[in-house]
């Protein structure tokens, strides 16, 4: 009986232990004050993007946003913008990475929209 009890102990200890260790590094949804947070991020980064050589697009709608701890922190947009005269679904992927700003690296921002090339930039 004791033998039962230390093996189902043991199990449920490993059970939580691999839940936990999958669940590190995984993108996860955002809400509340950290979706408005990153779709400030968004709008902030667009800008940017539109006053060096890229498209000037603002944000119509945010269907989504996903945030991953990697080599920094990775967001991930499901949007829909504007380029002024059409709306478009896009992907909008935003790496910022702070220890490299000294480089000028820090940020990488990647964009694709329905039916267009993608546009990648980095500062």
């Amino acid at each position: 009986m004791q033998a039962m009890k230390v093996i189902f102990v043991l199990s449920l200890t490993l059970a939580v232990a691999v839940d936990a260790r999958s669940a590190l590094g995984a993108p996860k949804p955002l809400e509340g004050a950290d979706l408005s947070a990153a779709k400030d991020l968004l709008t902030t980064t667009l800008t940017k993007v539109a006053a060096g050589d890229g498209p000037s697009y603002q944000v119509v709608n945010v269907i989504s946003v996903s945030s991953q701890l990697v080599a920094g922190s990775l967001h991930k947009f499901q949007t829909e913008l504007s380029n002024g005269s059409d709306n478009k679904e896009c992907i909008v992927k935003i790496w910022n990475r702070p220890w490299l700003a000294a480089k000028g690296i820090s940020t990488n921002v990647k964009i694709q929209c329905k039916d267009e090339p993608e546009i990648d930039t980095t500062w």
